[in-house]
């Protein structure tokens, strides 16, 4: 005969009570963390790919704008004859300016305080050019040229960066563990709870998978509920994030932003909380009356 019963009623077990506000707040954690970690991912992106083969010539300001221009053309033409520079091209005063304010106001490129000419140099990594070959063959033709190579100070800060992602990556690992141990602990209370009603099941011919398959319903619908309590309180504080980064000085950051890849990857949060606490609660289950029965 096969058997049929009516579902356990879990929904009325205190041990569920608080179990979807602590889900609640898990997913919180883990939307920011996982936010985060890609928005890291894209400033980093964007430092390896769009300044790792270039390097920076600046030279003094000299007495007025024709001998800037002057000083900046005789530059780009000995750059053009150096092996290993792709391109070379004259950064406009007004970009120089703008660059300059957050940290200087406004008096960035008055009288007082003149603009230096900045070049921009794509080179071939794998010609062995260096930031002292550059200056020292410029350094003859317009004294005081300086040459920057950003490799040297952008692989620490990209793999700042990187480590910065791994640390968001392993407090969502915790979470998730966290989270995992909270359904493995009110799963085990739920079942202290129904001990007489799963003998009985069980004494009419109740299979361990149908009874696990209730627990595991019931942290699916709690996990669902917890995850969307917990992306909708995420959602204001990402906004207000994207906000602030949106309206930072430009040139203190390289543009970043919530897109809708990012939104798109923390709504995958809820379904995957969900699914854990359902594998979790039937793993639990399963394991549990193997001991008992």
């Amino acid at each position: 005969m096969r058997f049929r019963q009516s579902k356990l009623a879990l929904e009325k077990d205190d041990s569920n009570r608080f179990l979807p506000w602590i889900i609640a707040f898990m997913v919180l954690l883990a939307t920011l963390s996982v936010a985060g970690m890609l928005m890291l991912n894209q400033i980093s992106n964007v430092f390896e790919h769009s300044i790792h083969d270039t390097m920076t010539v600046q030279i003094p300001a000299a007495e007025n704008t024709i001998a800037d221009e002057r000083h900046a053309n005789e530059a780009l033409a000995a750059l053009k004859k150096v092996g290993g520079v792709i391109a070379s091209k004259r950064v406009p005063n007004g970009e120089v300016r703008k660059l300059l304010q957050p940290w200087l106001g406004e008096t960035a490129g008055s009288e007082g305080l003149p603009l230096p000419q900045i070049i921009d140099v794509e080179v071939d990594r794998s010609a062995d050019l260096t930031a002292e070959k550059l200056t020292t063959l410029l350094t003859p033709i317009m004294p005081g040229t300086t040459v920057d190579d950003h490799s040297v100070w952008l692989t620490s800060l990209v793999d700042t960066l990187r480590s910065a992602e791994l640390i968001a990556l392993a407090i969502v690992f915790l979470i998730t563990l966290a989270t995992m141990g909270t359904v493995v602990f009110t799963t085990r209370t739920g079942m202290g709870i129904h001990r007489q009603t799963i003998e009985v099941l069980h004494f009419v011919g109740a299979q361990d998978e149908f009874i696990a398959r209730q627990f595991a319903t019931r942290a699916f619908i709690v996990g669902l509920q917890g995850g969307i309590v917990g992306i909708l309180l995420a959602a204001p504080i990402l906004y207000l994030f994207d906000y602030v980064l949106k309206n930072l000085e430009e040139g203190l950051l390289p543009k970043a932003s919530l897109d809708i890849s990012i939104w798109i990857s923390v709504g995958f949060i809820v379904p995957v909380v969900a699914f854990v606490a359902m594998m979790t609660a039937r793993s639990t289950v399963l394991k549990t009356l193997k001991k008992i029965v």
